[in-house]
């Protein structure tokens, strides 16, 4: 390994049984980057050493890459969730605690993300309309739709959106109750 940093994870093989005890946290595929929040947490190991170690565990059929949009998401097969069953003990209880600290922390944002929508369409008279929505599994919290003049607009109000939902939607409610103003 490369990396000369002080974590307890230094050799490929331990970097495989942390993917896979970070992969099996999550039920759906997840991104590369996401996956690299969970298990950069020892300091003992680098992107080079997981993107071998990534690379030995597709090989072998222990993960499996999925495409969405273009970007490889990552999912525990079988395979890899026996293995794990077997492996994990091997992974000092510190690196599996803070892989579970990660792990959790990955899944709130992930679930934020999807409970957040912010889309655009432009309309026949060369306007936009901006739909902004915080949404849960039964039905929309928040639904507003703004029109704009320029797609930037629209860019920046996604944007903004997607960064800020939550302060914005009580700003809101603050201000249509009528309890305050909002600086």
């Amino acid at each position: 390994m490369s990396y000369p940093g002080p974590g307890f994870i230094r050799e490929q093989k331990d970097v495989m049984y942390l993917i896979l005890y970070a992969l099996h946290f999550f039920p759906m595929a997840i991104s590369e980057s996401d996956l690299m929040d969970v298990v950069l947490i020892d300091d003992g190991f680098g992107y080079f050493e997981f993107r071998a170690a990534i690379q030995h565990l597709l090989e072998r059929k222990y993960v499996a890459s999925v495409k969405d949009g273009g970007e490889d998401l990552y999912i525990l097969t079988p395979d890899g969730g026996k293995a794990i069953e077997v492996l994990a003990s091997s992974l000092p209880l510190s690196v599996r605690d803070k892989a579970e600290r990660a792990a959790l922390r990955v899944i709130a944002k992930l679930r934020r993300d999807a409970s957040i929508k912010a889309s655009h369409c432009k309309n026949p008279d060369g306007t936009y309309t901006v739909q902004l929505k915080i949404c849960d599994r039964q039905s929309d919290q928040l639904s507003v739709e703004v029109l704009t003049m320029t797609r930037r607009q629209c860019e920046l109000l996604e944007d903004n959106f997607r960064r800020r939902a939550e302060s914005i939607y009580h700003e809101l409610l603050l201000l249509l109750s009528g309890g305050g103003t909002v600086e």
